[in-house]
């Protein structure tokens, strides 16, 4: 890995981190209870505004490095979607 591509792999750590930081900063401020929230109308246009310039600069660094935004963790009990044959099972056709 080049220098340029630990750049951006490292950017796109540090737009992951913002981006969870600020939506855990929003649901831990959420209001409940019916009282009202505790962020003021410009601090919560801010953080909307920030989360859309981190999900743009997020998929530009996808594109970048050649990443796509919808990968998804598999998990070892997860029915998969497709199966495995092996090669050696499949029989020639005689000619």
């Amino acid at each position: 890995m080049d220098q340029n591509e630990k750049a951006l792999v490292d950017e796109q750590r540090l737009m992951r981190m913002m981006r969870k930081t600020l939506t855990s900063i929003v649901r831990d401020t959420a209001p409940r209870n019916g009282y009202p929230s505790p962020l003021s109308e410009a601090t919560i246009m801010n953080i909307k505004d920030c989360l859309m310039v981190i999900s743009t600069r997020e998929t530009e660094l996808a594109r970048l490095t050649g990443r796509t935004l919808d990968e998804k963790p598999h998990y070892s009990d997860e029915t998969p979607t497709s199966h495995a044959i092996k090669i050696s099972s499949i029989t020639k056709k005689p000619h």
